[in-house]
């Protein structure tokens, strides 16, 4: 399968790696020092202990310098690059490209379909622990690697089950879904209100367990995120504010979100794609969202503060 990674941080780069060790065809798109490593060094890829070095690897700085041809695209992108990208990708785009979206946010599969074509784009999320370390250093730091994805129809097609079987090849748990904006929708939920109370307290999530205040705000801001999907009319399982708050619980006590670690960085951060979207969504259909209201309030402030909504 040829195969272009849109976004070659620690989910791109881990996932594009490990199809790329089992004989796929894969392209990275990647920028700065991370792509000149990727250049210069190839991609170090480190997971469960074990280091694997892909030497060469085909990286480029722009879609429009990857060639044509591609079967599957992943796109793994920041949410707040999501508009940029999706229209740098036009290029590499052709009759046969299926167009997989694994973030955090929402709104990739409508963004997409809006600049590429309803019948190119999938829906999918994923569940997986992966940065770069380095420049041209993936490390994998979850013993699960889950996806989950479909069609937009919710039919399951013969080049979904061909991107899943070539996923599960490399390891990689995989599900294919007759649902799959409610799968987007149930990791929406988990990732907006673990890295929503997180970045606030600015703490991992064993002080935030172990404090009552804190262990309170993440209930409530759950409430309202499941409150706001249930009322936009999307089905999430009756239990799916106890599987979600059993996640939070269980997680290690010194575990961070990805946006934490962007705030504590100083760096960019999805914001808009997460906190703002609860908000924003709450507004549209009518349902008042007072606990996110108020962290992000608190978090537009320290992201403006060092620039982190440029």
């Amino acid at each position: 399968m040829r195969v272009l990674i849109m976004g070659a941080g620690g989910l791109g780069g881990y996932y594009g790696g490990v199809l790329a060790q089992r004989g796929h065809e894969v392209t990275f798109v990647a920028r700065g020092a991370h792509l000149a490593a990727m250049r210069e060094r190839g991609l170090e890829i480190r997971s469960g202990g074990q280091t694997t070095l892909l030497r060469p690897v085909r990286a480029v700085e722009s879609p429009a310098d990857a060639g044509h041809g591609f079967e599957l695209v992943l796109f793994t992108v920041k949410t707040y690059d999501s508009e940029v990208a999706a229209a740098a990708l036009r290029p590499a785009i052709g009759l046969e490209t299926a167009v997989l979206p694994l973030q955090n946010g929402v709104d990739s599969v409508e963004q997409l379909s809006r600049v590429l074509g309803a019948d190119r784009v999938l829906v999918g999320t994923t569940f997986i622990g992966a940065a770069i370390a380095e420049p041209g250093v993936i490390d994998q730091s979850t013993p699960f690697r889950k996806i989950t994805l479909g069609e937009q129809s919710g039919e399951v097609t013969p080049r979904v089950e061909a991107i899943a079987a070539a996923f599960r090849d490399a390891g990689v748990e995989v599900t294919v879904t007759t649902q799959p904006f409610v799968a987007v929708w149930e990791k929406f939920v988990a990732f907006t209100a673990c890295a929503s109370v997180a970045s606030a307290a600015q703490s991992p999530f064993g002080p935030i367990r172990e404090t009552p205040e804190g262990l309170a705000l993440f209930r409530v801001l759950l409430t309202e995120v499941i409150t706001v999907a249930q009322v936009s009319g999307i089905g999430l399982p009756d239990d799916v504010f106890d599987r979600t708050l059993s996640i939070f619980m269980g997680a290690p006590p010194t575990h961070k979100t990805s946006m934490q670690r962007d705030y504590e960085r100083q760096g960019r951060v999805e914001l808009e794609g997460t906190t703002g979207t609860v908000v924003r969504r709450g507004r549209e259909v009518g349902v008042p969202t007072p606990a996110y209201d108020f962290v992000y309030s608190v978090l537009k402030v320290r992201a403006v503060a060092f620039g982190g909504l440029r």
